[in-house]
């Protein structure tokens, strides 16, 4: 399926210009750990605390989705770049990269990530050829510092410096919006 003439490789490339951060999903599903890395990740309400992911419907991670009750989002530090890799299914070394998993509220959590949040799942609505899951926050945690995120960015993992920036303005306080219209001239 096209888009005004455009394949399904430009799409991915145009959409890659979004640049993202990368996490490990995990839930605990029959007795084990179910885990997968997605870029597909978001906040979507302050009010209530609710989060996303978009795992693709022929992903083995999908097939836990009807049993899946909790999850956690583990952000990945730069330094690991092989876990993503790992969790993703493009692993070719015979062991995997070190990692462990500890207990949290809400399932398995990712030992050294950059932050996590663990979910209680909301909803899990249909996107095309992925799924929409949403959770409701019910537990937070943040790394140590330094916080250096591995970044996804055209195709390639990237990392930013965090060092330079300008702040963004503080919308939590934010009661009403107001609409912006922009004529052509």
């Amino acid at each position: 399926m096209s888009a005004g003439g455009a394949d399904t490789r430009t799409f991915r490339d145009v959409a890659g210009l979004l640049a993202g951060g990368v996490a490990i999903v995990t839930m605990e599903a029959k007795g084990e750990v179910r885990a997968m890395t997605a870029n597909a990740v978001a906040s979507l309400s302050l009010d209530p605390m609710l989060m996303l992911f978009c795992p693709a419907k022929k992903s083995r991670f999908s097939g836990y989705l009807a049993d899946m009750r909790q999850f956690t989002l583990n952000f990945l530090r730069e330094e690991q770049e092989q876990l993503s890799s790992y969790f993703a299914g493009g692993w070719r070394q015979s062991a995997p990269p070190p990692f462990r998993f500890v207990p949290s509220q809400a399932g398995p959590r990712l030992e050294g990530s950059l932050a996590s949040m663990g979910c209680e799942v909301e909803r899990v609505s249909e996107g095309g050829d992925h799924w929409i899951v949403t959770g409701r926050v019910i537990t937070m945690h943040r790394g140590v510092e330094p916080y250096r995120p591995l970044v996804f960015f055209a195709g390639k993992y990237r990392s930013i410096d965090v060092s330079a920036g300008s702040p963004a303005p503080d919308l939590t306080q934010v009661l009403d919006e107001p609409p912006h219209v922009f004529y052509p001239h």
